[in-house]
């Protein structure tokens, strides 16, 4: 059966990853340039995906896919309303980590959350040139988007505390403003990636390009940079994209990371 929701805990964290839509059946090579193509490349699922996490007397959304029924519906089978949610954490503005947040009539999903995202991110989203720049499908959603939430966001810029024991982590370059969440524990965090890493090969070679990044240098040193602190750290991590439900380690192993599934 197709699994929509995966339990886990991690520490004092009891978390849920909820899949946003389908699996995409591709091949890493569809990621990398010419130069970098692997000589045998196999198919994997890419999946896609969000994350709800219990932290410290907060209910936790870190994106909200693609539309306001698939998420609110996968929340509850696990007993939680979306009234229930407090605190949504925004990795990016692409459609499937950002269209749920809004309902087809313009009111928000999640009406009692305080919803986080990158200043960098949300003041290029608004500019007119950026808006005027979409196609004619996503248009609408975006202009919408920026008039229900432009004076109510939480905006991060540097590496931050959003709230007790939550810290935003910029990690640009995927797209503009991208970031990624770590969140305390007792023991070893656990780091939500969003879309830093497509494949597990982007956590062994993070310096390698990503065709799909908007600026492949900036994201691969973001990558680096959070590949050698999740690995410090023995986090958990987490990722948007990564074949279901996504849960692992980054460990590093004399000077080279490795990517360890957890389930």
């Amino acid at each position: 059966m197709f699994e929509n929701v995966h339990r886990f805990l991690h520490e004092d964290i009891q978390g849920a990853v909820l899949r946003v839509m389908e699996d995409e059946v591709l091949a890493a090579d569809e990621f990398l340039p010419e130069g970098r193509k692997l000589a045998a490349p196999q198919e994997y699922p890419f999946a896609y995906t969000c994350c709800y996490l219990q932290h410290r007397g907060h209910n936790i959304l870190i994106d909200v896919g693609f539309d306001a029924d698939t998420v609110p519906g996968a929340l509850e089978s696990i007993d939680i309303a979306p009234e229930e949610i407090d605190l949504v954490l925004l990795t990016h503005a692409d459609r499937d980590h950002i269209q749920g947040a809004l309902r087809p009539d313009g009111s928000f999903t999640y009406p009692n959350a305080q919803h986080v995202i990158g200043r960098e991110l949300w003041e290029n989203l608004r500019r007119p040139e950026t808006l005027a720049a979409l196609d004619d499908e996503r248009r609408p959603f975006y202009r919408k988007l920026v008039r229900a939430f432009d004076d109510i966001l939480h905006l991060c810029d540097d590496e931050s505390e959003v709230t007790e024991g939550i810290v935003f982590l910029p990690c640009p370059g995927h797209r503009i403003g991208h970031a990624a969440y770590e969140l305390a524990t007792a023991g070893a965090p656990l780091i939500h990636s969003g879309d830093s890493f497509f494949h597990p090969l982007f956590v062994e070679h993070p310096d390698w390009p990503n065709l799909h990044d908007s600026v492949p240098d900036q994201a691969a040193a973001s990558r680096i940079r959070l590949a050698e602190r999740a690995a410090a750290r023995s986090a958990l991590v987490l990722g948007s994209h990564l074949a279901f439900p996504g849960i692992g380690r980054i460990e590093s192993i004399d000077g080279a990371f490795r990517w360890a599934n957890v389930s």
